[in-house]
């Protein structure tokens, strides 16, 4: 039995108050702006009537909340690139060091998903968040759910769609220990509503997962093609269009 095995439980107990004590510093110097500006409201306002100054305090105090949902995510990126943060790739215990690289990389991208990533969704700024942790982000590719693990392990390409809530991770436990591999999507892929990615997927062009769908680990989904149910499987293709001809959607409008 190894060191890391014997003594698992204090070092975990260990592990877990060193990275609160590492997210207390990084909330609080991302909430650093936001209490500034409350701050510098409050000076500012002395001169308003009392009702007044406590309605727009209240509305300062929201909107401080919103910036800090935009600090957050850019320090939290900040702090992966310093400390060349990522998963691991490849099969290792969950008492080792490369598990606890793993968990601690993961914790920062969960100090963002339960705090502010819900107002993040279906916006550049999560896509950046993502590219700062890692993760290879084409071009107008829309995420729009925050269960992401592991986002250096993870290629999406240009015009992808992540649908609500689909989860997307790189690592699986297996008999005692975590199996890793990357996950790889390819070009105008849509991944429905609620569809699960396990590590080592891959998604060719123009493909589409549908809602629901559980592709399981190392599943390889040809271009072009639709794949539903648990396990998922292909049931059709995906209808090709001529690049130069109208959307669906072009031709009803048209019509209406």
């Amino acid at each position: 039995m190894s060191f890391l095995q014997r003594f698992a439980t204090p070092i975990q107990v260990l592990m877990t108050l060193g990275l609160f004590v590492q997210l207390a510093v990084i909330y609080g110097v991302a909430a650093f702006p936001s209490v500034w500006v409350v701050l510098r409201y409050w000076d500012a306002s002395a001169a308003l009537s009392q009702e007044l100054r406590w309605l727009l305090l209240c509305v300062v105090v929201a909107g401080s909340f919103f910036l800090f949902a935009l600090v957050l995510p850019l320090l939290v990126g900040l702090v992966r690139i310093v400390t060349f943060a990522g998963t691991p790739l490849g099969r290792f215990p969950y008492h080792s060091g490369k598990g606890m690289k793993w968990a601690t990389y993961n914790a920062l991208i969960l100090a963002v998903r339960f705090t502010v990533m819900d107002f993040l969704r279906v916006t550049p700024f999560l896509n950046l968040f993502h590219r700062l942790m890692g993760m290879t982000v084409g071009a107008r590719v829309q995420i729009n759910t925050k269960v992401i693990a592991d986002s250096n392990l993870i290629e999406i390409g240009d015009d992808s769609i992540v649908g609500g809530d689909a989860t997307i991770v790189c690592h699986a436990a297996e008999r005692g220990q975590l199996v890793t591999a990357p996950v790889k999507i390819g070009k105008k892929v849509t991944i429905g509503l609620m569809a699960i990615v396990f590590p080592g997927c891959e998604i060719g062009d123009g493909a589409v997962i549908a809602a629901n769908a559980v592709l399981i680990k190392g599943t390889k989904v040809p271009p072009n093609t639709v794949w539903a149910g648990i396990p998922a499987k292909q049931v059709g293709e995906r209808a090709k269009r001529a690049p130069d001809a109208p959307a669906p959607e072009s031709r009803d409008v048209e019509r209406a």
